[in-house]
């Protein structure tokens, strides 16, 4: 059994943001393919939370329409700015370098709701992106959050949906695709933070299967199936814990593990596309 230990998140970053050149080679290591895993999930965990957190800010601002919440730590020049429709019903997130978490944001999310629906069992929020990016890489797609409660539980639990056709782009516009995912009730259960506003205290349970393609090549369609539940917080620049196998036909399986800033993935071989 092989074990890799890729140190520090610098070079999970740098894997996800090579530009287009290993597409048109037969070899794509177990290693790249955990990064970029890794990363994705990250993402699109930054999106969830800040669409959560937007849902609960303008239930405890009772939902005044049309009135603009800029973050107090905002300049004219980087900014988190956010709008409630109430015509429409829709929360506007407005980025401009914004960081949160050692990730930078810029463009806009969209969060589609029910008045007064704030953990209501049953009641879902959709999440849509414009012009968004992380680190510089483009991101398109779409999300829901369902909540849901449960018996003798009283954590903030959500049914998470990916929707098939949601992606990562290299930097830049109209660059190619370097990863893609869905995620069909995947389960998100907030374990500390609960009781503050602040997205910095929250800790997030997650359990899901993504589903996807690596840089747009047929041969690496991956299923990454998370065996260990996956925490995330705000103090980690990825998941501070948990394991998930991805399955690509024709490969051995792959076994990581996140900690914080270290990912340990486990192969039988580091094979490579033949």
């Amino acid at each position: 059994m092989k074990i890799k230990n890729i140190i520090i998140l610098a070079v999970v970053i740098f894997s996800l943001s090579q530009c287009n050149k290993k597409e048109a080679s037969p070899f794509y290591s177990n290693e790249s393919i955990t990064t970029d895993n890794v990363l994705a999930a990250m993402y699109f965990h930054i999106i969830f939370c800040e669409a959560e957190n937007a849902w609960a800010f303008i239930d405890d601002m009772d939902y005044v329409a049309n009135k603009t919440y800029t973050d107090p730590a905002s300049t004219s020049t980087v900014f988190k700015k956010m709008t409630y429709d109430d015509d429409t019903e829709i929360i506007t997130i407005e980025y401009q370098a914004w960081v949160t978490n050692n990730y930078d944001l810029t463009g806009t999310i969209t969060v589609r709701i029910v008045k007064n629906s704030y953990r209501v069992e049953g009641k879902v929020a959709n999440v849509y992106l414009r012009g968004f990016s992380i680190n510089e890489q483009n991101m398109v797609g779409e999300s829901s959050l369902k909540y849901r409660e449960e018996k003798n539980n009283d954590n903030d639990i959500y049914t998470y949906t990916l929707l098939n056709g949601s992606a990562i782009h290299e930097q830049g516009t109209s660059m190619p695709v370097l990863i893609s995912g869905s995620v069909v009730n995947g389960r998100y259960e907030r374990i500390e933070g609960g009781e503050t506003l602040s997205l910095d205290d929250d800790v997030w349970a997650y359990f899901s299967t993504m589903t996807g393609m690596v840089r747009e090549v047929p041969s690496l369609k991956y299923t990454n199936t998370v065996l260990d539940t996956v925490q995330y917080s705000m103090n980690c620049k990825i998941a501070r814990q948990g394991v998930s196998q991805i399955k690509i036909q024709g490969r051995s399986n792959i076994f990581y593990e996140c900690l914080c800033s270290e990912i340990y993935y486990f192969s039988s071989t580091d094979v490579f596309n033949k």
